[in-house]
């Protein structure tokens, strides 16, 4: 099938052309009362519940968070393994899997409070280091942003950049995938406020010191095959150009960071290349613990399968 316009992506990702996982169904559980066990089940973050899996033990606790519509499941590749490192967990957001929606429509800033929640009510001991694949990387930084002295570190896997639904349509030529372009078009989406969720990550400026690892997918095709446009060569050049600038914009955010390009990824590559995510994930977990800057890039990631950006 023929490469699609990566300049589609985010703007995909934003509207739920991308993959969505599949919702799976669990009975309602309570909370974890060993904070060491490991544990999966539903907690009450105040009248809903939302559906968490934790391994391991220690901190900080690594908190992973999927891209849109995504669950828990989609860390079955890197959970366990973090789990023999530090406290790790993985859940799934309002109204997906086996989490309870949020009534009529909300923001990104709603799905930060609900994870507040959720690390409160199951006692996961801060500090965190926040894990965001595609949209979850900008709830991980407004996680991040909101609260900076529980935030341990930051790990964004081809992350959404700032902005990034606005700049996508921006780049579509005039009369271009006309039915396509209305579609993307919409602001609301699965009860979500884009217009207001874009312009809360719109604030982030800068995350000072924090530890932050950019994982940024060298290969970006397997998405394009519901956009159902074929772009020519030089508009997915530009596409690609423009999402690669949005990775480099969100690697800028932190004065202490570490950026790379996963070779052998398309968008997930916590499924393409887990072991490139458990080790940035370590790498931050150790500058954490031991209140240190992160290491140079190539002495965590001396392989074929990767490439030092910064």
């Amino acid at each position: 099938m023929a490469a699609r316009w990566p300049a589609m992506i985010a703007v995909m990702l934003a509207v739920g052309c991308g993959g969505h996982a599949s919702q799976r169904v669990s009975r309602p559980q309570p909370a974890s009362t060993t904070p060491n066990a490991d544990f999966s089940g539903r907690v009450d973050v105040g009248g809903r519940y939302l559906y968490v899996e934790c391994s391991g033990a220690g901190r900080p606790t690594v908190v992973l968070q999927a891209g849109w519509g995504g669950v828990s499941q989609d860390w079955a590749s890197v959970l366990p393994e973090l789990g023999r490192t530090t406290r790790t967990c993985a859940y799934d957001r309002a109204g997906l899997g086996a989490s309870d929606r949020i009534p009529g429509v909300h923001d990104a800033g709603d799905e930060v409070r609900d994870l507040k929640r959720l690390l409160e009510r199951d006692r996961l001991p801060e500090p965190y280091v926040l894990v965001g694949h595609s949209y979850g990387g900008l709830l991980a930084r407004l996680f991040a942003a909101a609260h900076p002295q529980q935030t341990g570190g930051v790990v964004l896997v081809d992350a959404l950049g700032r902005n990034a639904w606005r700049r996508e349509l921006a780049a579509w030529p005039r009369g271009f995938a006309p039915q396509q372009r209305r579609t993307f078009a919409e602001r609301i989406d699965s009860g979500i406020d884009l217009d207001a969720s874009a312009a809360l990550d719109r604030r982030i400026r800068s995350l000072g010191d924090t530890p932050l690892v950019v994982i940024t997918a060298a290969q970006e095709r397997a998405q394009y095959n519901s956009i159902g446009v074929d772009p020519p060569p030089a508009l997915y050049r530009r596409g690609l150009r423009l999402w690669r600038t949005m990775q480099s914009e969100l690697a800028s955010l932190s004065r202490d960071r570490m950026h790379l390009l996963a070779l052998r990824s398309d968008h997930v590559v916590q499924a393409d290349q887990p072991r490139v995510v458990i080790e940035a994930v370590r790498a931050v977990v150790a500058a954490v613990r031991d209140h240190a800057p992160l290491p140079m890039c190539d002495r965590v990631f001396n392989t074929p399968g990767v490439r030092c950006l910064s």
